[in-house]
């Protein structure tokens, strides 16, 4: 995936979002390959082809503020995850039924995109450079020890990375919290979340991008383990808005940290996919499709929090290990 595309790559990546949502609304009970292939499959590759564009192309127009306008641009996800699951919820469990809840939140997210592709625009730089061979830069990348410890080190993260997204509400209930508080957790979560990327870019320029990575993974780590100690709905609050705030930081540099590790930008698209490919920032890989069922088998039906909590916080501990050598 090269800068150069980044326009037509995304209208691709939009156009497969919206028609993955809008086929998703004719799924019937039992048709699990359907739901798969739509949103396993071809709402993936449409995740993965809108993603790094849109990241990416905000290199062309900003170079002195560039960290700032990524983490703000990256705070743009968070919003959309305090909107939706409420929306979701009401439309589904209301009159309107499956169908045309999935149906009006994909006319939602289909005119969010076509908004976004009419205004994205590519910008040529003043001194023309041939474009980077994906394979070249390939090759350029397995041999700068940087490039590849970061890698290594968002890999790490990634597996216990989502533990607290996706077992929060469940620990809650667990433990005999309201379903109906349980289910803001995750709002709280993603509030919290977007305050965290969008402060993310003010914080860098004083400590730096490899600084703040450090410490907002090891911050990770520590509020994952933390969960252990869940038991009262003050307790969730706080892990929920200090996680979503360290997470939030956590994710927004990650794009500038990689726009750092690039001294050509002609080949920051290149090199973004080569990186969130393994990290499964772009498509579900190995990290990112391992890490949920990993801590689920550790949660067992016993519910024991505290194997899945160790292993999910020192997951994402040992990334600030790697990305500190």
């Amino acid at each position: 995936m090269l800068i150069d595309d980044s326009h037509h790559t995304m209208i691709v990546g939009s156009s497969l979002q919206s028609l993955s949502l809008f086929a998703l609304s004719f799924a019937k009970p039992g048709q699990f390959y359907m739901i798969f292939v739509l949103q396993g499959v071809v709402s993936g590759f449409g995740m993965g082809l809108t993603f790094g564009p849109s990241m990416a192309v905000l290199s062309q127009h900003f170079s002195k503020r560039r960290t700032l306008v990524m983490t703000l641009v990256a705070s743009g996800s968070p919003m959309g995850a305090i909107i939706h699951p409420i929306m979701l919820n009401h439309l589904l469990n209301g009159p309107v039924g499956f169908a045309g809840g999935v149906r009006a939140s994909a006319g939602l997210i289909s005119v969010l995109l076509l908004i976004a592709c009419l205004l994205m625009r590519t910008r040529a730089p003043s001194t023309p450079t041939a474009s980077a061979s994906y394979s070249a830069v390939a090759r350029t990348c397995s041999r700068e020890v940087p490039f590849i410890l970061t890698t290594v080190g968002i890999v790490l993260c990634q597996v216990g990375f989502y533990f607290p997204l996706f077992y929060l509400q469940l620990d809650s209930i667990k433990h005999g919290i309201n379903a109906h508080f349980s289910f803001y957790s995750l709002v709280i979560l993603n509030a919290a979340c977007a305050v965290g990327r969008c402060t993310a870019g003010i914080i860098a320029a004083y400590t730096g991008l490899l600084n703040l990575t450090i410490a907002s993974t090891a911050a990770c780590g520590i509020v994952t383990i933390s969960m252990i100690a869940l038991s009262d709905i003050s307790s969730v609050v706080v892990i929920a808005v200090t996680y979503g705030y360290v997470s939030g930081v956590y994710d927004a540099v990650l794009v500038p940290l990689v726009t750092v590790l690039t001294p050509d930008l002609s080949e920051l698209g290149a090199r973004m996919g080569i990186c969130f490919v393994f990290t499964g920032s772009l498509f579900p890989t190995k990290p990112m499709f391992s890490g949920g069922p990993i801590s689920g088998a550790l949660l067992s039906s016993q519910y024991r929090w505290l194997i899945p909590s160790l292993f999910s916080g020192v997951s994402s501990y040992h990334n600030s290990r790697a990305s500190s050598c």
